[in-house]
């Protein structure tokens, strides 16, 4: 895999891979290898229409957990937004989504959460019983 795309609900595109819900509830919809919307990608849905309301603060924080175990599966993995697909016209995943604080987590937050539940799961694996 090479991107991560994420989507509102309210893209036609569908197939998408996850969809976490207003609460931060996680939906798997596919598997990692099945095939989404876009190839080479993992697709993300979050529940509701980006265009006039933002995502729960309990979204943003279980995409950034989904994210952060994605990272650890796939460590070269682009974090990006439908809207950033070439040929696509779309403004999905929505103008009030915060992709750009997302991205900027992406780049500094995610490699070292991604390195801590590394260590950590580590630890639990070769800690003395």
């Amino acid at each position: 895999m090479k991107f991560v795309l994420l989507h509102h609900s309210s893209c036609p595109r569908g197939a998408f891979h996850y969809c976490i819900d207003p609460t931060g509830g996680i939906e798997s919809l596919l598997s990692d290898s099945e095939r989404g919307a876009h190839a080479q990608s993992i697709g993300i849905a979050l529940s509701g229409d980006f265009n006039g309301a933002r995502p729960t603060e309990a979204q943003l924080e279980a995409l950034r957990g989904l994210l952060v175990g994605i990272k650890l599966r796939y460590p070269d993995i682009v974090i990006g937004g439908h809207r950033q697909v070439r040929g696509e016209s779309t403004d999905c995943p929505g103008r009030r989504f915060p992709l750009a604080a997302l991205r900027e987590w992406s780049a500094e937050g995610l490699v070292e959460a991604r390195d801590a539940a590394f260590a950590s799961a580590l630890e639990r694996q070769y800690a003395p019983s």
